[in-house]
């Protein structure tokens, strides 16, 4: 069964790192880390690894898991694969401990186009009834790009639309008929060279082959005839995106 893949902004990062609080324990600074965050495998590459790290004081309970990644009707979706494994799924890390995570293929034969995955690594409540208020856990979803072994170039290929929601908000529609992702952050809007960010980080991602959308906090009127702008894969200049033929 699939699962929604939550998105939060951040600036320019691979992962996204969510919050998660329980009415249990005192209250906790963050201390799980990990490294790197994201992961490309080549075609003959049949393995990677992310590190781990408590940088706490305490002990820490950590749960990694991997799934598909794909998007469908402008949404990701996660969905168990045994594509890739992870090892160790479940480790305790004690403070200052460090843990290598091994990602590996499960089929040594690259596949026949770009895949993509997400590795979600969890970290665990723990339970003490001596303590009482909040405690903080993290979660943090790194993406995983298998590269195909057929020979050619990786490319995106992008449009963009601007339109209206089912519940009225304006929106970025992004359509992507390339074979490759294209990671978008500080959307623009006006002149290339200075345009108004309306949305500062990152925005999300856009598979290959595949439509995104995105609600956007700015007044309908702004939008229309708008250039839209946007770093693209972590560049540092902003690269204005091609209107999409209006819709039949």
């Amino acid at each position: 069964m699939p699962i929604s893949a939550g998105r939060r902004p951040g600036r320019f990062g691979c992962a996204v790192l969510g919050w998660l609080w329980l009415l249990m324990g005192s209250a906790t600074a963050a201390s799980l880390q990990v490294a790197p965050t994201s992961l490309q495998l080549t075609p003959r590459q049949n393995a990677d690894a992310l590190w781990l790290t408590n940088s706490g004081t305490t002990p820490v309970q950590v749960q990694v898991r991997v799934f598909e990644w794909r998007q469908d009707t402008g949404q990701d979706q996660l969905l168990p694969t045994t594509d890739l494994l992870v090892s160790p799924p479940m480790q305790s890390l004690a403070a200052g401990q460090q843990q290598l995570i091994r990602v590996v293929r499960s089929d040594a034969e690259a596949p026949s186009s770009q895949r993509a995955y997400r590795v979600i690594v969890d970290e665990l409540p723990t339970v003490d009834p001596r303590r009482s208020g909040m405690q903080f856990v993290l979660r943090y979803s790194m993406p995983v790009f298998v590269q195909p072994g057929a020979e050619g170039p990786l490319e995106h290929a992008l449009q963009v639309r601007l339109i209206r929601l089912d519940d009225g908000r304006p929106a970025l529609e992004v359509h992507n008929s390339g074979n490759s992702y294209a990671q978008l952050a500080d959307i623009g809007l006006g002149p290339v060279d200075r345009p108004q960010i309306v949305h500062p980080g990152l925005l999300g991602y856009v598979l290959g082959g595949q439509t995104m959308r995105w609600p956007l906090d700015v007044p309908a009127a702004r939008l229309a005839g708008a250039t839209v702008s946007a770093k693209i894969n972590g560049e540092s200049a902003q690269t204005p995106l091609p209107a999409a033929p209006p819709a039949r």
